[in-house]
């Protein structure tokens, strides 16, 4: 009984994610149709609307495609994703001439705002568009790439692991201009440094991806000596458990006299509020308080990150903080660890038996390149507090 349920719920879920591609597919179309604006000068758009860390990762290269030869006579657009819009208007906005803003949860759930959206972009009349995202999604970069109806579209060859089988083979055609880079695996950084030589012609100059200090105030009333806790993730498969978190920050109080800062977008209440009501030291409480802005400022003055696999540990490398990361082996060496040349002070913890495994190249090529369904609560307190005391003594 059991097994034929669980084929029917498969089913059912399979054939409506099929139904919803179709009526994508139809408001792609009706987008574009009608005019387009026409100009003088030619117009380039540049897509980036993934997550914070995947931004924080590739925002340095921004300027270089910008500021390339064959791009400075073009009007440049950017169209990116809401939930980081303030740190590209603290960091990036002078890059380009002008920015649009996508609602990934509207884009996918409101057929209206769908339709406005790559409406607005398909009469914009794009003579360029870059797509420089590894993982493209045909339901979201990649089907705004086809409403741009430009000349010229330039991506990635895409990591395939969120296509569905009926939609292999999608994007054949929609790119006139694709980079490759099988190497595998590869840093995220290095990967975006490769492809942004390939848009520009030129060899890339971006060396890491650090923020000028010049951009960041003081974040006032913080203590002298504090420690930023990120206990949540927007993913529920990432969570590390709450009194894992608060054996490691009592050990830092105890020994090193550190308070607890609490950070996290108001979706993270749940898992912040849950450390503070059992967390028997010092703690400010900074969950829903902070702009990104801010976030990276307050990072910038910690002793270092205690958090899972989530933005918090981008952000805190590009200012550098130290990081202390609860990670599970998926995507490994993609976004994590760092290499020491773009964040010397990046650790990792991973459960024991997988990191055994991570050390066999051979094996991470095979069962390590995409996300996993490892625990991150097989991430024991004690192994982070090793790693911890490692890097104090240092």
């Amino acid at each position: 009984m059991y097994p034929n349920c669980t084929f029917v719920r498969h089913h059912s879920c399979y054939t409506l994610n099929r139904i919803k591609g179709i009526i994508y597919d139809i408001i792609g179309l009706f987008a574009c149709i009608g005019f387009r604006q026409k100009s003088d000068q030619k117009k380039l758009l540049i897509i980036r609307i993934d997550e914070i860390g995947d931004y924080m990762l590739w925002r340095n290269f921004l300027n270089e495609i910008t500021s390339a030869p064959t791009y400075r006579p073009y009007e440049i657009h950017f169209a990116g994703n809401k939930s980081w819009k303030s740190l590209f208007e603290l960091l990036d906005t002078d890059s380009v001439h002008k920015s649009f803003w996508i609602d990934k949860t509207l884009f996918k759930k409101d057929l209206k705002y769908r339709y406005r959206f790559l409406k607005m972009i398909y009469r914009q009349g794009y003579d360029t568009v870059i797509n420089p995202t590894f993982s493209r999604d045909k339901r979201n970069d990649d089907c705004i790439v086809k409403a741009a109806f430009a000349k010229h579209r330039i991506g990635m060859v895409a990591n395939t692991e969120s296509v569905q089988p009926y939609e292999k083979g999608y994007d054949q055609g929609l790119y006139t201009h694709l980079f490759d880079y099988p190497e595998k695996p590869v840093f995220e950084f290095f990967r975006n440094k490769l492809f942004t030589a390939f848009v520009t012609g030129i060899a890339s100059a971006v060396e890491d991806t650090g923020i000028p200090k010049s951009l960041l105030t003081v974040f006032e009333g913080l203590p002298q000596k504090f420690v930023v806790i990120f206990p949540g993730s927007r993913s529920a498969s990432r969570i590390w458990p709450t009194n894992h978190f608060v054996a490691v920050a009592s050990y830092l109080f105890r020994t090193q006299g550190f308070t607890m800062v609490v950070c996290g977008a108001v979706g993270d209440k749940t898992y912040t509020d849950a450390f503070c009501a059992v967390y028997p030291y010092p703690v400010i409480d900074l969950t829903g308080k902070t702009s990104l802005p801010q976030m990276l400022s307050i990072l910038a003055q910690a002793a270092l990150l205690l958090s899972v696999d989530t933005g918090s540990v981008h952000l805190a490398a590009a200012v550098g903080c130290p990081v202390i990361g609860v990670f599970n082996g998926s995507q490994y060496q993609r976004f994590a660890p760092y290499p020491s040349s773009l964040a010397p002070h990046f650790y990792t913890c991973y459960p024991d038996h997988i990191e055994k495994e991570l050390a066999d190249v051979s094996i991470v090529r095979e069962k390590y390149e995409f996300v996993i369904a490892e625990p991150y609560a097989n991430v024991l307190p004690e192994k982070v507090i090793k790693v911890i005391d490692d890097f104090l003594k240092k």
